[in-house]
């Protein structure tokens, strides 16, 4: 576990009345924790949209992103865990599932963020999704996530990552060394130069963890109304062009549409 410093700080009468209105007893617990929130957003790297691929359900009909843990719904743990690294502007292509996200989350004020619904007439796949949520995207380098990627990843340190890697695209993955079912990819440094399938006894294997840094060029890379993905489309062609790169990390990962790795998950967040 991090140990954190105490510190002494003086504040004017003003502004220590506006970071008191920043504490809602859930998101933001008290004074010490605002001041940390707002240091964190200080000090984060330039990425401050996230898009949420939040489209699919279950086998049984249920929606991801309303799993509860701790009696809070799933996307309410990652929206809280973004906007601690100053990640407040959301867009969430939901599909058909928009309705019943949209009543839960609203605008994303409760939360202290604000999100869109990115609408979609037809099921277009991660990549198809993230060309039709283009309009609400600028010119900085945005996350996406997928509504059942649940991580303790230090989003600051993957920012700084991306930034100096300055590739088009930066993805999340953990190394699986005893598991080559998950296929396996060839690196060179830090960058993916080529995917292989799980025959293949060459390279490392990794698991993409569904959390990616992508750069605004990458929507030239995929046609509009089109179902096409990220993961079997896009990324294999950036990696033969050496614009592909792997931030590895330790940390905290749990798969939500899975039931073994739900459990784990809710496990730890309510430890």
């Amino acid at each position: 576990m991090k140990t954190k410093t105490r510190l002494t700080i003086t504040l004017s009468h003003d502004l220590l009345v506006k970071v008191d209105a920043l504490i809602d007893g859930h998101t933001i617990r008290n004074r010490s924790h605002a001041i940390e929130s707002l240091v964190k957003q200080g000090l984060s790297s330039q990425v401050h949209t996230a898009v949420i691929l939040a489209g699919g359900k279950h086998s049984n009909g249920e929606i991801p992103g309303l799993k509860k843990i701790n009696n809070r719904p799933l996307l309410a743990v990652t929206l809280e865990h973004l906007k601690n690294f100053g990640v407040t502007h959301i867009i969430i292509c939901a599909g058909a599932n928009e309705s019943a996200l949209k009543s839960e989350f609203g605008n994303g004020s409760k939360l202290g963020v604000t999100i869109t619904y990115s609408q979609e007439k037809k099921q277009l796949g991660t990549a198809g999704a993230l060309k039709n949520a283009a309009k609400y995207l600028g010119d900085e380098s945005f996350l996406v996530i997928n509504d059942t990627t649940l991580t303790n990843l230090n989003l600051d340190d993957l920012f700084e990552f991306q930034r100096q890697e300055d590739t088009i695209a930066t993805i999340c993955v953990k190394p699986r060394m005893s598991e080559p079912k998950y296929g396996q990819a060839f690196l060179h440094g830090n960058k993916i130069i080529k995917f292989m399938d799980s025959s293949e006894n060459q390279g490392i294997s990794i698991v993409n963890i569904g959390l990616y840094v992508l750069k605004p060029e990458i929507l030239d890379l995929i046609p509009k109304d089109t179902y096409i993905n990220l993961e079997t489309d896009i990324f294999p062609k950036l990696a033969l062009e050496k614009e592909l790169s792997a931030f590895v990390f330790q940390g905290s990962w749990f798969d939500a549409s899975l039931d073994i790795s739900f459990k784990e998950a809710v496990k730890e967040f309510t430890e």
